[in-house]
Parts: structure tokens; sequence; C-alpha cells
């Protein structure tokens, strides 16, 4: 009855993570990036009911080099908002 997991709300945050990473994802292939560095999530209380979820990252565009050791960063950051 007291403490414990509530189920629904872990759900929901999993969910609200998700998508804000999902638009991420999204943002970076529109502008030409393969992959997302230094991904990250930022959480803002709106409220005492509503939780903001943000993830950010660089998105580059990464190339494999004859050797096969490198990617070749683009200078984009994007934020989307969850």
């Amino acid at each position: 009855m007291f403490g414990g997991e509530l189920a629904g709300m872990t759900k929901n945050l999993a969910d609200s993570r998700n998508e804000a990473m999902g638009r991420l994802i999204d943002e970076a292939r529109t502008r030409g990036g393969n992959a997302i560095v230094a991904m990250r999530f930022d959480t803002t209380e709106l409220g005492d009911v509503w939780t903001e979820i943000c993830a950010y990252g660089t998105a580059v565009e990464a190339v494999r080099s004859p050797t096969g050791r490198s990617t070749r960063p683009v200078s984009w950051v994007y934020g989307a908002g969850g």
C-alpha cells in the first residue's frame, strides 16, 4: 500500500523518454546525420501534474575511414522536447 513502484507512472515516463528520443533521431536524419553523440535528457516539472522531457544531442554523419577507426563530425545540435 505504501511505497513501491507506480507502474502506470513508470510506463508513462518511459514512453515520454522514447518519444523524445524518436523526435531527436528524426530531426538528426532530416539534417543529414546518421548518428547522435552526447545524447542526454533534461526534465522540467510544470506544476504538480506535468513533466516535460527533452532529449538533446549532437547529430553527426559517421563515416568509416579506410582504417575503420574514425568519424567525421557535423556541427548540428538539436533538442527535441517530448
